[in-house]
């Protein structure tokens, strides 16, 4: 993905384009801001920032405000990222029914759908998937940046679904598919990676590495370095489900025994409280009703235990430790966090525990949501618009 921008001057090579996006993420950044502003904050003349500031209005990126209050002088025209001035189309499709929703330039969702199906797979899942953004693109009230797909499994920087278990995928071109029905551009990533992209934007200024642990029909992880997605040599960057933690385990749907996913995904849990997971709701209120609040915590407690052992490896080898983790169990993460930041502490090296981080993410189902419109944000825009 392109790497946001610093505030600095730009190479000759590149001036006009890297210009541009140092004063949209400027102007994103601080809400409001004046021409002279941003000349002093990028060390840009002001006449080389008026023509920046003119040609992003003319793109209907950023939009004058009216005039601000004067310091001393002509009182200066205030301008705002125009947050209307494009629609994002966003897809979440590690959830069922699939959604998709039209989100705009700041990140609010202003139009949700979702597929009318909830168990779909191969062709059927395809087909649902392009009926989901046309509706999408018949609802948009202004020109569409790009799409953006979260699903699950392995996914290239081409687009391709290299292997989604869940969805009957294997080497299925996406995002050509996507284009060439849309004509417009196309950004595909595996949902996990997408929820650490979602989680970097919500954090401006609080760090741009995190590790997040997506734990739905699966469990999965995104990690961002530096702001930008790691997807890894291979695009398998984050797979800690099929990591085997109990030896002689479950059959995983990967062709493995006794994967992390086995033990620790929303349907795990469940079933190992004799609860079904395709007729019991996933809350832990409604789910403690039906198996016990004894037996139910036990089994988030467990889970926790064996996502933290994953993580304590994660946290060793990359030296990341703010953590986040998104469950699709509601009201149940407390109990995960507790036992996933208790099992860290105990395995690895005590000068990293004090530091480590495990939160819970606010952003709840609409985690994916919001890392596929930033990842078109980053991918259209160069930057993430915070």
């Amino acid at each position: 993905m392109t790497e946001p921008f610093k505030h600095r001057k730009a190479t000759k090579h590149d001036s006009r384009r890297v210009n541009l996006r140092n004063t949209l993420d400027l102007v994103s950044i601080q809400g409001s801001t004046s021409r002279a502003e941003i000349s002093r904050l990028t060390g840009l003349t002001r006449a080389a920032v008026s023509s920046l500031v003119s040609e992003l209005i003319e793109e209907g990126l950023v939009r004058e405000l009216g005039q601000g209050t004067s310091a001393g002088g002509k009182p200066p025209t205030m301008v705002a990222l125009n947050e209307r001035g494009r629609d994002i189309i966003a897809l979440d499709l590690g959830r069922r029914p699939f959604q998709g929703s039209l989100v705009d330039l700041s990140g609010h969702i202003r139009h949700r759908v979702e597929a009318a199906t909830p168990d779909l797979r191969a062709e059927a899942a395809l087909e649902a998937t392009i009926d989901l953004i046309a509706d999408l693109m018949a609802r948009s009230e202004a020109p569409v940046l790009g799409i953006g797909v979260g699903t699950p499994g392995v996914v290239n920087e081409a687009g391709v679904v290299v292997e989604a278990a869940n969805l009957g995928w294997h080497q299925l071109d996406l995002g050509t598919a996507i284009r060439n029905a849309f004509s417009l551009p196309a950004s595909i990533a595996n949902d996990a990676q997408l929820a650490a992209l979602a989680e970097v934007r919500r954090h401006a200024g609080a760090g741009d590495n995190v590790i997040v642990v997506k734990l739905g029909r699966g469990v999965g992880a995104g990690v961002v370095v530096g702001a930008r997605l790691h997807r890894g040599e291979h695009s398998a960057a984050g797979e800690i489900g099929h990591v085997q933690v109990v030896t002689g385990g479950e059959a995983c749907t990967c062709g493995n025994f006794g994967c992390l996913e086995t033990v620790a995904s929303v349907p795990a849990i469940m079933r190992s409280v004799g609860a079904d997971p395709d007729h019991v709701p996933w809350d832990a209120i409604a789910l403690a009703a039906v198996a016990g609040e004894v037996e139910l915590r036990a089994a988030l407690r467990a889970a926790g235990r064996y996502i933290g052992a994953v993580l304590a490896h994660a946290v060793a080898l990359l030296d990341i430790t703010r953590i986040v983790i998104a469950p699709e169990i509601r009201n149940g993460g407390d109990e995960l966090v507790d036992e996933i930041r208790a099992e860290l502490a105990t395995r690895v090296l005590p000068a990293t525990a004090g530091l480590i981080e495990v939160e819970l993410s606010p952003l709840g189902s609409d985690l994916v949501l919001a890392g596929a419109a930033t990842a078109v944000l980053t991918d259209r825009l160069g930057v993430l618009l915070r």
